[in-house]
């Protein structure tokens, strides 16, 4: 992948948190200090070409064989190779400062004949594939920096869903899906690794909108923003800064009558109808346009649900932030968030703030599009749990990686090109994009289009996406390395001495 240069001026990074990611699984706990090592070969190997097949990016028969070797052993555990790369993010937060950690849950599928170990995905669709829970920490800068991730848990569902049987609310609450746990026991282990070194804000979306979640957060003191899907129960404020136990009311109802903030416009993308009936139901088509925005606050006490028992807390306040799109154009969908938080939502630049917060989120979906297109994760032949999620371990700082460099590209555009590339590659890049490589004074967005541009990415079609992106680095990658290799060898027939055999 991409040498970077110039680390002093990145803010602290250091030259290991963003040279080559094969250090990121340096401590790993393998059982065999060879198996590390092997670790470190390997991804040196894919993070030059991570969207290609296996055989390609590993060049040789030979190190192919002993990337399968490693895959099936049963030493090498995803977990231990995510935690390695873990306490590597970790290393990465600025000691006592604020950090971001986006936490969601993605579905990695697969097509072709069964595989050992995969299960169901969608109900109705004969699709196999696992999920991964993951955890991606971020700076808490206006431009949120990606720093890695600090968890990840992966699971496939082996029963079938219940037929259309409706279940009670008493049912539920007695027999709670395992898959629900994933939130609060990734939240505590994050806090364990993190502890100490800075204030960690949890920002979830809907998924997460849980009683027994939100008032773990709430009694544990922990700092969050969840996005909220349910109209729930809430008591009614009786003026004096009090909740009603007695009088109840939607949470609807409350959320109207909260005062207004502030109102601001905001241009919204253009989002494709998803192929997921559960998505598009909750993430509807929509085209791009301008949305004028009414932002509301203020301070709730959700009730605990009638079928949950007494073991949870009667009671929760929470304070919110209500955003809703006014003078929505016909046949739109209008924008609607109402987001929970610890934090405090008195002023504009308080809820201000909490926005920031929860707009971070959307890296996560950046990364999980790095894994699955960037590294062509849902393409590979693997024939089981354990060997994918075990390559799904060695993609997560290389998607990581690839993050970063896009949010550099954005965050500090007009820093000079060598930051990123090294001497090399940007000869490389004036030799095969002129256009968009200048000779001199070459920035960091020029070398993100010029490698894109490598690609096949057109202006025209908008932001690069990551399948350009990686292609790009390969085609640079490979022609940097016959770039060195030439001149070597130029080098070499310099220095023969006269009368030798060339």
């Amino acid at each position: 992948m991409i040498c970077f240069r110039g680390i002093e001026q990145l803010k602290g990074m250091t030259k290991r948190a963003i040279g080559s990611v094969a250090g990121e699984f340096r401590g790993a706990r393998l059982g065999d200090e060879r198996l590390v090592k092997r670790a470190a070969v390997i991804v040196r190997r894919l993070e030059d070409a991570p969207a290609v097949g296996f055989p390609q990016a590993l060049k040789t028969g030979d190190a192919t064989e002993a990337f399968y070797r490693f895959l099936r052993n049963r030493r090498v555990r995803y977990g231990a190779l995510v935690d390695s790369h873990a306490a590597e993010t970790v290393s990465r937060i600025s000691p006592g400062s604020t950090v971001r950690v986006v936490h969601d849950t993605t579905e990695v599928s697969f097509s072709g004949e069964p595989r050992s170990g995969l299960g169901r995905l969608r109900s109705g669709e004969s699709v196999q594939g696992f999920l991964a829970h993951a955890s991606l920490a971020l700076s808490a800068d206006r431009f949120p920096r990606p720093l890695g991730v600090v968890g990840m848990y992966c699971w496939a569902r082996s029963k079938r869903p219940r037929s259309g049987r409706r279940i009670a609310g008493s049912e539920l609450a007695k027999h709670a899906d395992r898959e629900s746990q994933r939130w609060p026991e990734q939240i505590k282990r994050v806090e364990n690794l993190v502890a100490g070194r800075a204030s960690v804000i949890h920002l979830m979306d809907r998924e997460a909108d849980a009683y027994p979640l939100l008032e773990s957060l709430v009694q544990d003191r922990l700092r969050f923003v969840v996005r909220m899907a349910r109209d729930r129960k809430v008591l009614s404020p009786t003026g004096d800064g009090q909740f009603d136990d007695e009088d109840l009311r939607n949470l609807s109802e409350e959320l109207n009558e909260m005062p207004v903030i502030f109102e601001r416009e905001v241009p919204l993308s253009r989002r494709s109808d998803s192929k997921i009936p559960g998505t598009r139901k909750v993430h509807p088509e929509r085209t791009s346009r301008m949305a004028r925005l009414s932002v509301r606050s203020g301070r709730i006490a959700l009730r605990r649900p009638r079928y949950f028992q007494d073991e949870l807390a009667p009671s929760i306040t929470v304070n919110v932030v209500f955003v809703r799109e006014v003078d929505v154009p016909k046949d739109e969908e209008p924008v609607m968030w109402v987001l929970a938080t610890s934090e405090p939502v008195n002023s504009p630049a308080e809820v201000e703030a909490v926005l920031d917060h929860y707009r971070a989120r959307w890296n996560i979906e950046e990364f999980f599009k790095a894994l699955k297109t960037g590294c062509s994760l849902e393409d590979r032949q693997l024939e089981s749990f354990e060997t994918l999620t075990n390559a799904l371990a060695l993609f997560v700082p290389i998607a990581w990686r690839m993050l970063l460099m896009r949010a550099l590209s954005r965050e500090t555009p007009d820093a000079p090109a060598e930051q990123v590339l090294t001497a090399t590659q940007m000869q490389v890049l004036r030799h095969e994009q002129p256009q968009k490589m200048p000779s001199s004074g070459a920035t960091i967005r020029h070398a993100l289009h010029a490698v894109a541009g490598m690609g096949g990415h057109l202006k025209s079609n908008g932001p690069p996406g990551w399948l350009t992106l990686a292609r790009g680095m390969q085609m640079l990658t490979t022609l940097a390395q016959a770039w060195e290799s030439a001149w070597a060898a130029m080098e070499g027939r310099r220095k023969l001495p006269r009368g030798s055999d060339q």
